[in-house]
């Protein structure tokens, strides 16, 4: 019986060459697009589970709550979970990470600068599940001075050759031993680097302060343990070790569990760039309706010529066929349609991937096809879409009555009715994602266009590595000065993007001396002018007031806001906190400027408050050059460090693609959805072209007639488009409020956002309009210029 179901639906399928074609066509490109966002949903899901016990894995995560604002930190203090584990037995264990940052190292001769360096404690392969190539993960960061590298950063320093057992030099002298090589940290983790150091050198990481938030934080508990007991427990630890510290500046401290898997898509704290579980959402649902829209034209298509089955639904009832079949047989033809999809789909996919990775930022290899999970869920978009497709065609054929088929009157009034609802549908579907792509757009325009408080263009940076050969930076200014295609050299403490955690200053509030948090960033006498930044009240520091050095402080508009000051100038500042009995007291310095706030961080961070002390060769170096040129600059500059510095390897950044690299995310995202948004529409097209022909076959005699009595091509043309028009016009009010309330609740996100504006709506909604016309017009110009005496001729 299936034999002879499949041989009759192939037949169809051939016999209906041009519908046939538009159908498969639909459903390949629908069921490419679902896999593929199946790949990227699917590798959005994995981070970091493939870590033996990720389950057990949480991180900690700090809650600092100051009289007048929260701050969600990801980092902790160095003694909390060594303490924990200490006081709490039931932990099985935990790891802590200590950022270097950049370090260059020495190999020979050879000098090398490598990202993200961490130093860990030695439980830490206990607790992930790195791969090790070379060495023993049981020891390898066991003894003092030893190092563990990726493969790619092995590879760098030493090639081919074996890295295990070789020496690394730090540019402070310090010696490390290689110890063991990791395969590279997979791209689905929260968390990469490219060496861990141990911590037996670093005085850091034996630090027992309670004040100061930078470490990365593990902790391994039982399996199915509840972490409200553990949470339980942190009012105690606050009590007891961090209370005598933070009590008297009215500062509370807790901390949160998160667990490991969780991280990626749940978690967005402060200086974090992590995925979001409404993307997931998001492109799920974008999978979804691209397999709906074409399970959709199948409908539409089948329905509309069921004129054309009804003779053969009338012979097969007559000759003894129970509805059950004919359902049967319908819905077969619907699945072989899908199957045949589903075939160009995969050869598709494994065309793609390659340009999907390089739009969507992914690294998901060709193996990933071969899951037996990855087949399953391909399986059920075979079943899904195959039995959606053709689960209204079948019913609706299927039910026809014999004798009216035969007799000539047959109708198709209640399917032409459905027909409309499915059109309306997939508009509405194509005019949400439209509106909602160019909505997405206008906020990333939004953000790489607005106004940061400073000028990022054609601003060179370079980072110190160490603090010693910072005391030759004013030999290299002036060096650098000289030429004139170099208009302002400046040092700062950290880049804009990044300027660090905060510190406790004692801040004359208009109710006395009090003790409270806010970033500090060092600059120098040049760096507000050569960043552009406005001064708004008061002055700048200034070479011919060396006293600037010692007691003035520059703040922003933010920490105006913050303590309420109507007269910022001359208020005071500790540099250290308030007095405290026994010691010292702390450098008194006083506001000298009141500066336009600027962002320190991207947009998707709110301005913080900011105190700017005035020093003198700081870690970064930030060089304003002219727009013309700008390779033999760069090549004057780096000429210039190296004979200032020989032991330092220049290495430059524009500060401008710096901050670009913020957006990258969501910039790729952007590009996914936008592809995909435009791939719904030319489904859409697709249907409605395959409709728009059935029609016009349908009316030739009509409007042969028309022709006949005197009707213009025009008319002609608008008589076919009309009903198509108004359908697309009933999409609009369907559209327009699901996708205004999804983009309201997307740029929630951002503290900083772009308006909706009406405009868009407007635009989009005309756009949709021209499309529905471009697709149907050719047909309604093609049948308007028919011969009427072809048409109406008789055979």
């Amino acid at each position: 019986m299936l034999l002879n179901y499949l041989k009759i639906a192939w037949r169809n399928l051939r016999k209906d060459k041009f519908y046939s074609l538009i159908n498969i066509l639909g459903l390949t490109i629908g069921v490419t697009c679902g896999l593929l966002l199946l790949l990227y949903v699917t590798d959005e899901l994995s981070y970091d589970r493939y870590h033996a016990n990720a389950s057990q894995i949480y991180r900690v995560v700090s809650h600092i709550t100051e009289p007048d604002k929260v701050n969600r930190w990801s980092s902790t203090q160095p003694p909390l979970v060594k303490t924990l584990k200490q006081d709490y037995p039931f932990i099985k264990n935990y790891v802590r990470f200590f950022p270097y940052g950049r370090v260059m190292f020495r190999q020979g001769e050879k000098r090398f600068y490598e990202d993200d360096i961490y130093a860990a404690d030695s439980t830490v392969f206990d607790v992930f599940s790195y791969k090790f190539i070379e060495g023993d993960a049981k020891t390898a960061l066991d003894q003092p001075g030893s190092v563990v590298l990726t493969q790619k950063a092995a590879q760098k320093f030493f090639g081919s050759r074996t890295a295990l057992g070789q020496s690394l030099q730090t540019n402070d002298t310090t010696f490390y031993k290689v110890t063991g090589v990791l395969e590279d940290v997979p791209k689905n983790s929260h968390f990469t680097f490219n060496a861990l150091l141990s911590t037996g050198q670093n005085e850091r990481s034996q630090a027992t302060n309670w004040g100061g938030f930078y470490i990365l934080s593990y902790l391994v508990l039982p399996d199915n343990f509840d972490t409200k007991i553990l949470e339980s427990k942190f009012p105690q630890v606050y009590d007891k070790y961090i209370g005598p510290i933070f009590k008297r500046m009215g500062i509370k401290v807790t901390y949160e569990l998160q667990p490991l898997t969780s991280i990626h898509l749940y978690s967005n704290l402060e200086g974090e760039s992590n995925g979001n579980i409404g993307y997931v959402y998001t492109f799920s649902a974008v999978a979804f309706f691209m397999l709906l829209l074409a399970s959709i034209n199948y409908m539409n298509l089948a329905t509309a010529r069921s004129a054309k089955r009804a003779k053969e639904v009338g012979l097969r009832k007559v000759m003894g066929s129970l509805r059950s079949r004919l359902m049967a047989q319908f819905l077969t033809e619907s699945v072989l349609m899908t199957v045949l999809a589903l075939g160009a789909s995969l050869i598709l996919v494994l065309v793609l991937l390659p340009f999907f990775n390089s739009v969507s930022g992914k690294d998901i290899r060709y193996g990933e096809l071969l899951r037996p999970g990855f087949l399953l869920i391909g399986l059920a978009i075979v079943v899904f879409t195959g039995f959606i497709s053709g689960s209204y065609p079948a019913f609706y054929l299927s039910a026809f009555e014999p004798a009216a088929v035969l007799k000539g009157s047959f109708n198709t009034k209640g399917g032409s009715f459905f027909r409309k609802a499915l059109v309306v549908s997939q508009f509405a579907i194509s005019l949400i994602m439209l509106i909602c792509t160019w909505i997405v757009y206008k906020q990333l325009n939004f953000m790489r266009n607005h106004d940061l408080g400073y000028d990022q263009e054609q601003v060179l940076t370079i980072d110190y590595q160490d603090r010693q050969p910072r005391g030759s930076f004013n030999a290299l200014k002036n060096t650098l000065l000289a030429n004139p295609n170099i208009r302002e050299v400046a040092s700062a403490s950290a880049p804009t993007s990044n300027i660090g955690g905060r510190v406790i200053f004692g801040v004359e509030s208009n109710t006395g001396l009090k003790e409270m948090g806010f970033k500090p960033m060092s600059v120098d006498y040049t760096y507000l002018k050569t960043m552009g930044m406005k001064v708004l009240k008061g002055r700048d520091f200034s070479e011919k007031t060396p006293s600037d050095t010692l007691n003035s402080v520059i703040i922003n508009q933010a920490v105006v806001e913050r303590m309420g000051w109507k007269e910022p100038l001359g208020k005071k500042i500790l540099l250290g906190g308030l007095p405290q009995a026994g010691q010292p007291a702390p450098p008194t310095a006083q506001v000298i400027g009141v500066i336009k706030d600027f962002h320190q961080q991207s947009l998707y961070n709110p301005i913080e408050p900011l105190i700017m002390l005035c020093r003198q060769a700081n870690g970064v170096v930030h060089i304003k050059i002219q727009a013309k040129n700008i390779d033999k600059t760069v090549a004057f500059i780096g000429q210039k460090w190296r004979e200032t510095y020989p032991d330092c390897l220049f290495e430059y950044r524009f500060l401008d693609q710096d901050f670009e690299s913020a957006y990258q995310a969501d910039e790729l995202r952007g590009r996914i959805f936008t592809t995909f948004s435009a791939l719904t529409i030319l489904i859409a097209c697709l249907g409605l072209f395959g409709l728009a022909t059935f029609t016009t076959e349908q009316r030739v005699k009509e409007i042969g007639v028309r022709k006949v009595l005197g009707a213009s091509v025009s008319s002609v043309v608008v008589l076919l488009s009309k009903d198509f028009t108004k359908l697309v016009l009933f999409s609009f009010p369907i559209a327009i409020p699901v996708a205004w309330y999804s983009m309201y609740k997307w740029l929630q996100n951002f503290p900083y956002k772009t308006d909706i504006g009406v405009w868009v709506f407007v635009l989009a909604c005309l756009l949709t309009l021209l499309i529905c016309w471009l697709t149907v017009i050719y047909q309604s110009v093609k049948a308007a210029l028919m011969n009427p005496v072809k048409s109406l001729r008789s055979e």
